[in-house]
């Protein structure tokens, strides 16, 4: 699966935060977002009820997914990427 290009100006070479205004630097064919902590406090939210964020063509087509911090950043190891593949399988499927 591949990236968007904003993603290569990640200093981690992982992951690059967007603000709320810039949301749309993250489109891709699909999309998987989350935030640390309260949705509202980390600009989540707002990001989410843009106009920038509705117009993207990853939600447009219902392939912008929010996952869960703690496993998709935090987890490690088979058991939390076994588990990440299989909230995929879930989303995809349904």
């Amino acid at each position: 699966m591949g990236r968007p290009a904003v993603v290569d100006k990640a200093e981690d070479g992982f992951a690059y935060e967007v603000s709320p205004e810039q949301v749309d630097q993250a489109d891709a064919d699909a999309v998987f977002y989350t935030s640390f902590g309260d949705a509202s406090a980390s600009g989540e939210s707002k990001a989410v009820e843009s106009a920038l964020w509705k117009n993207m063509k990853a939600v447009e087509a219902g392939r912008a997914f929010h996952v869960d911090d703690e496993l998709w950043f935090m987890g490690m190891g088979y058991t939390a990427a076994h588990q990440i593949l299989d909230e995929l399988e879930a989303e995809l499927a349904g």
